[in-house]
């Protein structure tokens, strides 16, 4: 049991992916423009705020086709439901950039991952007929596929990040919230991907 556990704790740990440049670089950016804008003399509060939603925007428009993909595969036909959570974005953003508030800003972050929490935990209570919808019971070989969900691991990550993203607004400094969150990123990357590599069954690999 014991020499079991260590082997999965070994592979999981050793097996962990390198972060992709295209998911490191919405927090790259962030931190660019909150150096660059400091530079050129613009107000903390403004250049805190234009990061952020300069940010999220390009972290949003990367994961568009991914969230296309996903919402076909469970509601075949129905990719045009992704219109009113983007229009809602959207709109986010731009009461971000018109409040100019970096606090709003802060617990715009924390409410949209309290948002995918609540999905998430939605989607564990339907946790079943999900895995019928989306997840094949055989492979194409005519193999038993033992079927694994991530709702847990993604509620688990999205309540990191709410509990990081507080406490840094209740301790620290706008400074200090820009220069932490791209080094909780990296993280939460070893750290989601561990998860997901223990959950698993022996010898997958993730989707």
């Amino acid at each position: 049991m014991i020499h079991k556990l260590s082997t999965r704790l070994w592979f999981a740990t050793t097996s962990i992916p390198a972060i992709r440049a295209e998911n490191i670089l919405p927090v790259l950016m962030m931190l660019i423009l909150w150096i660059a804008l400091g530079q050129m003399g613009v107000h903390e509060d403004r250049a805190f705020v234009m990061a952020v939603v300069v940010a999220e925007a390009y972290a949003i428009w990367r994961n568009l086709p991914d969230a296309a993909f996903s919402l076909r595969k469970v509601r075949s036909g129905r990719p045009g439901m992704l219109m009113w959570p983007v229009l809602g974005l959207v709109t986010l953003a731009g009461v971000q950039l018109w409040l100019n508030d970096p606090l709003f800003t802060q617990r715009a972050l924390t409410g949209m991952c309290v948002f995918f929490l609540v999905i998430m935990v939605l989607g564990i209570r339907r946790e079943k007929d999900m895995l019928e919808r989306v997840v094949p019971q055989q492979s194409a070989d005519g193999a038993p596929v033992e079927r694994v969900s991530l709702l847990r691991v993604n509620a688990l990550a999205a309540a990191m990040v709410i509990a990081v993203n507080e406490l840094l607004i209740a301790g620290e400094t706008l400074a200090v919230w820009i220069t932490v969150m791209p080094v909780f990123v990296l993280f939460l990357h070893g750290f989601y991907w561990f998860m997901v590599l223990m959950v698993l069954p022996p010898h997958e690999k993730a989707a």
